[in-house]
């Protein structure tokens, strides 16, 4: 299937961006320890296929160092104003480069077409990303 072009927003409007995804390639939750207390759930975009259209002045940043890791792995953004997670952004080769892992909450969406998106499970919490959780009940 084709990427759509969608929109998304925090909940204050503060912040908006616009974003072309493919959907039926699924979306990610994951059980790092990070993804867990944010309740995170993700789609990619690729660095040319994400716009933001307010100033990143209106965001503030945590910048993740995974344990083990020399440097901030994800640099996650947020609205300062409604405090909404908007994405995370990192740079990976497995990824291609720049991405932008939007928070799947903060889409504009048809939530039947966001029903009918495949959901993967990754077991980062384990470092075995090429597997599902053993319990994924609660991610």
């Amino acid at each position: 299937m084709p990427k759509k072009h969608y929109q998304g927003s925090c909940h204050c409007k503060a912040v908006r961006y616009e974003a072309d995804l493919d959907l039926a390639k699924g979306t990610q939750r994951c059980n790092c320890s990070l993804c867990w207390k944010a309740r995170a759930w993700f789609a990619f975009a690729g660095d040319d296929d994400f716009k933001l259209l307010t100033s990143p002045e209106e965001m503030g940043e945590y910048r993740w160092t995974p344990a083990g890791h020399p440097a901030p792995f994800l640099t996650y953004a947020f609205c300062k104003q409604c405090g909404v997670r908007i994405y995370a952004t990192g740079d990976h080769e497995s990824m291609g480069g720049r991405f932008y892992a939007l928070h799947i909450p903060t889409l504009d969406v048809d939530r039947d077409e966001l029903v009918a998106a495949p959901l993967k499970f990754y077991d980062n919490l384990h470092d075995r990303p090429d597997r599902e959780p053993e319990d994924i009940r609660l991610l």
